[in-house]
C-alpha cells in the first residue's frame, strides 16, 4: 500500500505517514514541563507522570457531555469514577452537541442535552449566540469540573473540537451562521475545521485562547485537538478486519481512514495556537492528536504533539508506534456486540501492547444515572455498566502490581501446545513479566526464561482471584495453570531480587 505525505504550511507542522520500520522513526517529542503538571514520564515517554508519579490512564467513562449538559451531575459522576478505581475522563467543550434524535442511535445521550439545557462557551440572547462574548457561566462550570476532578485525582481530556458528521448536528452548532449574530459559519460543515472557513477561524482562535487561559492553573488535564478528524475530511489508508464478519461486520470497520491534508493543516494550526498562548502563561500542558480508527503506522509524531489517540484500536496501534516516544491511547470504544469480554479483552490487549491510555465509552452514565447504573439497551453502540467496570478495575489493580513504566513490550513470553493461544505482554527481562493470554487451550505453559526460581501468579481476569506458586522455571520447564479459563493474566517475578 502506498503511503502519502501531508503538506506543510508556514507556521504549521509537518506530519508524514510512511511504511518505514521502527528504527527509522523520528520521535520529535520534547518535554520540559513541571513534574506537578501532567507530563510525559521522562524515563519512558510511552507513559505519563503526574505529581511526580508514573501514571497509566484507565477508565470507563460517559459520552463526553458531562460538562455541556446542565442536567448531568458531574460531581456525582466524578466521585463514581474515583470510587470504582478509575482516574480519567474525556469531555467535549461546547463547539458541538448532538440532536436528541441521535445520529448514532444513542439513547439518553449525555452529548444530546434536552432543549434549553446546553451550556455553550458564548452568551446566547434571543435564540442566537454572540461569538464575541464568552459565557461566564460556562467557564465557571468548566473550571468547576476540572477542579473537582483534580481533587479526586482524575485526569481530564479536554477535546476542543470534533468532526460534525451530519446536517442535524451542524444545525445545533454555535458556529453555524444561522445560530450566531456574527455572520460567520455560512458554509458546509466539512469546512468548519479547516483553514478555509473564512472569518470563523478568528473566532476559533479566540475560543482556543480563552480555554487555554481559563484552565492554565490546573495540572490534571491534557488537550485533544479534534475528535475523529477523518470523519469530515478523509483519506482511505488501508484495510483491517476483512475476515471478521461478527465483531466488525460494517464496511467502515474494515477500513483505515485518516484525516486528509486540509484537516491536518488545520490541526497543526490549533496546536500552534495552544503552544503560543501557553508560552506566556505559567504552565504548559500536553496535546493529543486523534489519528484514526483501529491502527496506523506513523513515521513521526506531529510537531507539538505528545499523545496519539486511536478509536476502536487493535493492538497494532500500539505495537506499530512504540518507537515514537509518546503516549499511545485508545480513547473510544464501541460498535461491537454487547459482549463484555470483547471490551475487556480490548483493554487488556492494548495496554499490554504498550499503550498508556484506555477509555471505554460507557453508555450506562446518563443524566439522572450519574453512578453509571442505567441499563444499556440493545441498540446503543457500546457497552459498560457496574458489572463491566468492576471487571475492568481488575486490570487497574493488575497494572499496579508491576512497574509497567520500566517494562518493554514482549509478545513471546510463553510457549504452549495450544496453537491458537494469543499473548500480549510486558517484561523487565530477568526480573518481572506480565502477560494476558487468550484462547488458552492447554493448562501446560512453557515460560521462555533463564533458569531460576520465580514466583508465578495466575490472575482470573473476571474475578481478580490470584493463585501464586514459587517454583523453578526455564530450560523448558512446564508451568501448570490452576486457572481453567480461556482468558487469564500471568505475572512472573524473579524471587532473588
Amino acid at each position: 500500500m502506498k503511503r502519502f505525505s501531508l503538506l506543510s504550511l508556514p507556521l504549521l507542522f509537518l506530519l508524514i505517514f510512511s511504511c518505514k520500520g521502527p528504527s527509522e522513526k523520528n520521535t520529535g517529542v520534547k518535554e520540559v514541563r513541571s513534574a506537578e503538571t501532567l507530563r510525559l514520564l521522562p524515563e519512558n515517554p510511552r507513559y505519563l507522570e503526574y505529581k511526580g508519579n508514573p501514571l497509566i490512564l484507565i477508565t470507563s467513562a460517559e459520552h463526553y457531555g458531562a460538562m455541556v449538559n446542565l442536567d448531568f451531575d458531574y460531581k456525582l459522576y466524578l466521585e463514581t469514577l474515583r470510587e470504582e478505581g478509575f482516574n480519567y475522563t474525556r469531555i467535549f467543550t461546547g463547539t458541538y452537541i448532538e440532536p436528541v434524535k441521535n445520529i448514532f442511535g444513542i439513547r439518553k445521550n449525555t452529548l444530546a442535552p434536552l432543549p434549553g439545557r446546553f451550556i455553550a462557551p458564548w452568551v446566547k440572547e434571543d435564540g442566537k449566540y454572540d461569538l464575541d462574548r464568552f459565557s461566564s457561566s460556562f467557564f465557571e462550570r468548566l473550571k468547576g469540573f476540572v477542579g473537582e476532578a483534580e481533587k479526586l485525582g482524575v485526569i481530564v481530556e479536554i477535546t476542543l473540537f470534533t468532526s460534525i458528521y451530519a446536517e442535524n448536528a451542524w444545525d445545533l452548532s454555535p458556529f453555524n451562521a444561522k445560530n450566531n449574530i456574527n455572520g460567520v459559519g455560512a458554509l458546509p460543515f466539512q469546512r468548519v475545521n479547516t483553514l478555509y472557513n473564512g472569518e470563523l477561524l478568528d473566532y476559533q482562535q479566540k475560543y482556543i485562547q480563552k480555554v487555554v487561559r481559563e484552565l492554565n492553573g490546573f495540572d490534571n488535564f491534557f488537550f485533544e485537538i479534534q475528535n475523529e478528524p477523518w470523519s469530515d475530511n478523509q483519506n482511505l489508508a488501508g484495510f483491517v478486519n476483512e475476515s471478521d464478519g461478527e465483531v466488525h461486520p460494517r464496511t467502515w470497520q474494515k477500513q483505515v481512514v485518516i484525516a486528509n491534508a486540509v484537516s491536518t493543516e488545520w490541526q497543526a494550526w490549533v496546536a500552534s495556537v495552544i503552544k503560543k498562548e501557553e508560552s506566556v502563561l505559567p504552565k504548559s500542558h500536553l496535546i493529543a492528536q486523534n489519528i484514526c480508527n483501529f491502527q496506523y503506522d506513523l513515521d513521526q509524531v506531529p510537531e507539538g504533539i505528545s499523545m496519539i489517540n486511536f478509536h476502536y484500536a487493535l493492538p497494532g496501534a500500539a505495537r506499530m508506534n512504540l518507537e515514537l516516544g509518546c503516549v499511545i491511547g485508545l480513547d473510544e470504544t464501541g460498535f461491537m456486540p454487547h459482549d463484555e469480554h470483547l471490551y475487556l479483552d480490548q483493554a487488556w490487549r492494548i495496554l499490554l501492547s504498550g499503550a498508556g491510555l484506555y477509555n471505554n465509552l460507557d453508555y450506562s452514565f446518563t443524566a439522572g444515572n450519574e453512578k453509571g447504573d442505567w441499563p444499556i439497551p440493545d441498540g446503543n453502540p457500546g457497552w459498560g455498566g457496574p458489572k463491566f467496570r468492576k471487571k475492568l478495575s481488575i486490570l487497574v489493580e493488575t497494572m499496579e502490581l508491576v512497574s509497567y513504566w520500566e517494562m518493554e513490550v514482549s509478545g513471546d513470553l510463553l510457549a504452549s501446545d495450544g496453537s491458537a493461544m494469543q499473548q500480549y505482554g510486558l517484561q523487565k527481562e530477568g526480573e518481572v513479566y506480565l502477560v494476558f493470554l487468550e484462547q488458552v487451550e492447554s493448562q501446560e505453559l512453557v515460560p521462555l526464561l533463564k533458569e531460576g526460581e520465580y514466583e508465578a501468579t495466575f490472575i482470573n481476569v473476571d474475578t481478580g482471584e490470584q493463585n501464586s506458586e514459587i517454583l523453578e522455571l526455564g530450560n523448558g520447564k512446564v508451568l501448570h495453570s490452576p486457572v481453567n479459563a480461556e482468558r487469564m493474566a500471568l505475572m512472573i517475578k524473579k524471587t532473588d531480587l
